[in-house]
């Protein structure tokens, strides 16, 4: 690890710097921030916003002492290592800009609709500092979108300070040919709402819902015409979609057309959960009524567009599956997959999670209300230990809280150390929570599920349908929002229209919130190893 990974670069004060930035600004008519901006301990983030301005453009922008560091890139990113994108660079923006999205007025600078196209953290690679006034910054990116090795290099050296950049895709196993896959094409849309950026009013909805109390107004995804001429759409670009008016849940009425349309529109908010990961399938070939079929292994071709791991991964039986583009998406909804689960590592650091999951599994005679309260107390507890946690619904009875890891002990200590987590909830709250698994053990209280912590183990992944009468929803929340959950399964495939604007929002600063454990295990007095 570098020094600049050690001590990110966000100590200098940023009021200088953001001098240019609020010049050219009238925040009278602008809803650009004017200041601001929260910072993740230990995480720089960075964000690229797609801009349709006089000319439609990329903004890459870069947190660096106290300020997102900007770059107009016209033509946008590419994963060709082949491919260099000019890059000019101009005045620093507020670290609050990162969650921009909405139209800047006509007659204002950079008038136009802008919506964050991708965000997440990166890792400079050596002196950030240095790099960027040498002129040659190389870096990681983990973002929803984007991730390996990059660099931004100016031209014509270190002494023109005003010479454009080049932006360039460095060779590594995230790498790829223009002509095998366009990054820009294939996924165009926000990663927070999943709108284009030629909705004009995307951002202003997104800022709008988000600030809502959630609802339980029906609104159907799609009115009959309009889902089969979408299902139409999609299969003939992606796959074949057969019996599309087959009901698949006699209780809700839903048919597989309706849940293949769901997929489809909702790839780019559910696409950045399973992207990079190991994923299980729930099938149900004759409706959630019947026998459900989970899948965690792929003969070759069984699948088309899902991609087949290599089977050193899991010896022994046939190779793991991962969904990294909507294709892949679709031919599973075809082969009429309801649930989409993901393990707590990806593919490329099997040995390593980056996250613990803590579900909430309510006992019989278990109200709401004591759901609510646990989620809360589950919080309580993560926070005196000082680590950061995230919440969504289930889709079924309970919720599950997240806490993003840095990728630092092994499945066996992460395991170790939830159940660790789960025992002392019990102990000090026995009347609310037991530590036991099974029907008996949980009569009118609550296990908190540590389980899904272990090598192999998998959750229903943000945005998967479940397979339960009715056809809940998992969807990330905020914290602010559980008083006015109304159950598990607060969003169904019937209402979850209606949750699109805010999409992954709540959840939109969690890899910039990855922390280690060491501190946390030694707070509980929990040894690894």
């Amino acid at each position: 690890m570098t020094a600049a990974q050690k001590s990110p670069a966000r100590a200098a004060p940023a009021g200088d710097a953001l001098a240019r930035y609020r010049a050219k600004r009238d925040f009278k008519r602008t809803p650009e921030p004017s200041r601001g901006g929260r910072h993740a301990a230990g995480a720089l983030g960075f964000v690229i916003q797609k801009h349709d301005a006089s000319h439609l453009h990329y903004d890459f922008r870069l947190e660096l002492d106290g300020t997102l560091k900007s770059w107009a890139v016209p033509k946008g990113p590419s994963l060709d290592p082949q491919v260099k994108r000019m890059a000019v660079q101009v005045e620093d923006h507020p670290v609050s800009y990162a969650d921009f999205e909405g139209t800047i007025p006509e007659g204002s600078y950079g008038a136009g609709t802008v919506i964050v196209w991708d965000r997440g953290e990166w890792i400079p690679r050596g002196d950030a500092r240095q790099g960027l006034a040498e002129g040659k910054l190389k870096f990681e990116l983990r973002g929803s979108k984007l991730h390996g090795a990059w660099a931004l290099v100016r031209m014509r050296g270190k002494a023109d300070q005003k010479a454009p950049w080049l932006l360039i895709k460095e060779s590594d196993d995230q790498a790829r040919t223009s002509a095998d896959y366009d990054v820009l094409d294939a996924e165009p849309d926000s990663v927070l709402t999943g709108a284009p950026v030629e909705d004009p009013t995307a951002g202003k909805a997104a800022s709008a819902k988000a600030d809502e109390k959630p609802t339980e107004k029906p609104t159907e995804t799609l009115k009959a015409p309009a889902r089969r001429a979408a299902a139409g759409k999609a299969s003939a670009k992606r796959g074949r979609l057969t019996h599309a008016d087959r009901v698949i849940d006699p209780a809700s009425g839903a048919r597989k057309g309706d849940l293949y349309d769901y997929y489809a529109q909702f790839a780019v908010l559910l696409l950045p959960h399973l992207r990079g990961r190991p994923v299980a399938l729930v099938r149900a070939p004759d409706g959630v009524g019947g026998e459900l079929f989970f899948q965690k292994h792929l003969q070759a071709a069984e699948l088309p567009d899902v991609t087949l791991l290599d089977t050193a991964l899991d010896p022994g039986h046939a190779a793991l599956l991962q969904i990294d583009s909507p294709a892949g998406l679709l031919s599973a909804a075809q082969m009429n997959t309801v649930e989409l689960h993901t393990w707590n590592a990806t593919s490329k650091a099997m040995d390593r999670p980056d996250r613990m999951t803590f579900d909430l599994d309510p006992g019989e005679g278990v109200a709401w209300e004591q759901m609510q309260e646990a989620a809360m107390l589950v919080r309580t507890l993560l926070d005196e230990l000082a680590l950061p946690c995230f919440l969504k619904t289930s889709g079924g009875k309970g919720l599950h809280v997240v806490v993003p890891l840095r990728r630092q002990y092994g499945w066996d200590d992460i395991k170790d150390f939830a159940h660790a987590i789960v025992d002392h909830l019990a102990q000090t709250i026995p009347q609310r929570f037991v530590a036991k698994s099974g029907p008996r053990n949980r009569v009118g209280r609550i296990f908190v599920d540590y389980l899904r912590n272990g090598w192999g183990a998998t959750t229903a992944s943000a945005w998967s349908v479940r397979a339960r009468p009715g056809l809940g929803v998992s969807v990330p929340v905020s914290w602010d929002e559980l008083p006015d959950l109304k159950s598990g399964a607060h969003w169904t495939l019937a209402t979850i229209a209606e949750r699109r604007a805010v999409g992954n929002r709540p959840w939109a600063a969690m890899a910039q919130r990855r922390v280690g454990l060491a501190a946390a295990m030694r707070t509980l007095g929990f040894m690894p190893g």
